[in-house]
């Protein structure tokens, strides 16, 4: 045993040395804050509103998100989480649709992402804790609470993760979760060198960048959407070692809360998913009891619905929203 301890504290210093030593000359990754945000739709139904609005977290920081409102709406708000790449503007086409079916519908935009990033004072894909984004949805649900008699929280990816993540420690908030290609388990990932970059640089130097490993290809199959998604300036490129670190320990939270869960949970898939391991996926939320869990799969879809199927997503979260509030006594 020494002799094993003689020879893995110098790799283990090595690898440290490494992983913060090979970030002496990191990329520029700060977004320009008079970057103008790409509109992915424009919608044409004049009972629909748009609108960027800002509301006060419990740290006393100020975030931005995007309201998608429906004169004369059903009286529930759907809350949108976006991906770890995303922002509030590739959900725009899905929430224009839900506001026409009487929702109102606000995404969100992760600090360090979208149009809460160095403009705002935020540094571009990092968090210092998980725990302070639930509490950054916690405090934007707390704020929206009195005019709405449901609200329902959406996530996208990353963002399937951070909801589940919020629904498993904040459930008496919410009346239910839908999850859109959830990455609660992925396909895709880095390599070992930058899994040990992430595992000392998130102590070591938190804010090191490391790029996403994700294709624009692997969002979406729709040229103009593809195109939209390559040319976006507030499209996340690289996200920070605490960033990927506080992933992790995110990721600890749900396994270890899971078997309690409370929420009705709506799960969407895409059969053709390669960023998302579909049944990893499925191996973590069916440990909830029976009867939380709805799951749909489009056979013919890749990861970002919303881009390539969103009447078809819109139809089912409206379906599975009435069926939750028709259950309501």
């Amino acid at each position: 045993m020494r002799g094993l301890m003689r020879h893995t504290v110098p790799v283990l210093l090595v690898c440290a040395i490494a992983a913060v030593g090979g970030c002496s000359a990191p990329p520029d990754v700060a977004v320009d804050p008079n970057a103008t945000p790409l509109e992915f739709h424009v919608s044409d139904d004049p009972g629909t509103q748009r609108r960027v609005e800002t509301y006060t977290t419990g740290d006393d920081a100020t975030l931005a998100y995007t309201a998608h409102s429906f004169v004369g709406g059903t009286g529930t708000a759907i809350v949108y989480l976006h991906g770890i790449e995303s922002h509030g503007g590739w959900f725009e086409h899905a929430a224009d649709l839900l506001c026409g079916r009487g929702f109102d519908v606000y995404c969100l935009d992760r600090r360090g992402s979208g149009i809460n990033r160095e403009n705002r004072g935020f540094p571009s894909g990092h968090v210092d804790a998980y725990e302070t984004l639930l509490d950054d949805i916690a405090a934007f649900i707390d704020g929206i609470d009195d005019d709405y008699d449901r609200v329902y929280l959406t996530g996208l990816s990353w963002g399937g993760k951070l909801g589940l993540g919020y629904a498993l420690t904040h459930p008496e908030t919410i009346d239910g979760l839908v999850m859109i290609t959830p990455g609660l388990r992925s396909i895709v990932d880095v390599d070992l060198p930058t899994k040990l970059r992430i595992f000392f640089g998130s102590g070591l130097n938190p804010r090191d960048p490391v790029k996403t490993p994700i294709e624009p290809e692997q969002f979406t199959t729709t040229p103009r959407f593809l195109a939209a998604i390559r040319s976006d300036p507030l499209r996340l490129h690289y996200a920070t070692a605490r960033f990927f670190m506080e992933g992790e320990h995110l990721g600890g939270t749900i396994d270890r809360r899971m078997p309690r869960a409370t929420v009705p949970m709506l799960l969407v898939l895409a059969g053709h998913d390669t960023i998302i391991d579909n049944d990893a996926v499925l191996d973590v939320l069916e440990r909830a009891d029976d009867g939380l869990l709805e799951t749909v799969t489009y056979e013919d879809q890749t990861h970002s619905i919303q881009f390539d199927a969103p009447e078809r997503l819109v139809s089912d979260m409206a379906r599975w929203i009435w069926d939750q509030e028709g259950r309501r006594p």
